[in-house]
């Protein structure tokens, strides 16, 4: 029979080993920061799954911190950044300009959720997917050939 004791030692024993797991798992992923335009897609896609959650729950507040985190994205390091400049040319204008319809229509999102006006959160929300979709719409395979 297992004592209160050996429960307790097995218990803790699971609960290091996983979060030794987890810390490994961190420690082997690279982060946006690092570089990586397709980790920083990665990561507007989850906000925007976590976005359209709270939204559909009236989370304002949640709204309010996950819309800042998508208008503060982070960047692709310095070194990708020159080279699609470089490949891209005068079309690099055209997808900063989607970049800026996402980050102002999240800036929107922010204030509309401090005012808890789901219509307007709505319609910003509408117009940060247009954002997304023309952009991948026009450059996804490019950027992804440039950046093979």
């Amino acid at each position: 029979m297992f004592t209160l004791n050996k429960i307790l030692i097995v218990g803790a024993i699971l609960l290091l080993t996983t979060a030794l797991n987890v810390a490994n798992a961190k420690e082997s992923t690279p982060s946006a920061a690092e570089g990586s335009l397709k980790l920083v897609m990665q990561g507007l896609l989850v906000n925007t799954q976590q976005l359209t959650e709270a939204m559909l729950t009236n989370d304002f507040a949640s709204i309010e911190a996950i819309a800042k985190t998508i208008a503060d994205h982070p960047k692709p390091s310095m070194e990708t950044r020159m080279k699609l400049m470089k490949a891209m040319g005068a079309n690099m204008a055209k997808f900063k300009a989607n970049d800026s319809v996402v980050h102002d229509a999240a800036v929107n999102m922010i204030k509309n959720a401090q005012q808890k006006n789901l219509q307007l959160i709505g319609d910003d929300y509408k117009t940060m997917i247009g954002g997304c979709l023309s952009c991948h719409g026009e450059f996804k395979a490019k950027v992804a050939d440039i950046l093979k």
